[in-house]
């Protein structure tokens, strides 16, 4: 299978210029540049586009939601773990879609299950490591022995 963007992004660049400016054709610069036809003439068909943009493109799906908006996710999940409320995964992606439908956000998350899919879950763990997510343990009978109504009156 073949990789994406294996091309240098200063030969394209160079590449379009060339190109522009009537210098030589789109297969003499595919030659020149070392770069790939199709790259180069699905750039140039847009002409409004600068080279600056042409070669920063992004690979991939974009983002559901911004980057603002998954950082206030993100905030909203710590501040939950810090009043020692944890969120389970299913919350989180309840969250992610009660988000984007109230703020009209396009998305493609499952409507019958109003949640968000498990590969949103994953994208956004990975942009925010500092969440984790863990399986609860038992309480032992030592510390629920403890677990009195006047040690919990003392905690809060």
């Amino acid at each position: 299978m073949a990789q994406s963007k294996k091309w240098n992004p200063e030969r394209n660049k160079a590449a379009i210029k060339a190109i522009r400016n009537k210098g030589m054709g789109s297969y003499k610069a595919t030659r020149v540049f070392n770069v790939p036809h199709t790259t180069l003439e699905h750039y140039i068909k847009d002409q409004q586009k600068s080279s600056s943009e042409t070669v920063e493109t992004k690979l991939g799906r974009r983002q559901v939601l911004s980057c603002e908006a998954e950082n206030d996710v993100a905030e909203h999940c710590l501040l939950m773990e810090r009043k020692f409320f944890g969120l389970t995964m299913a919350d989180i992606m309840c969250l992610a879609y009660q988000l984007a439908v109230r703020n009209r956000i396009k998305n493609q998350f499952c409507k019958r299950n109003e949640k968000a899919g498990r590969k949103w879950l994953k994208n956004f763990l990975c942009h925010h490591p500092q969440i984790s997510v863990r399986t609860p343990e038992d309480l032992s009978l030592s510390r629920a022995r403890v677990l009195t109504p006047e040690s919990v009156a003392q905690f809060f």
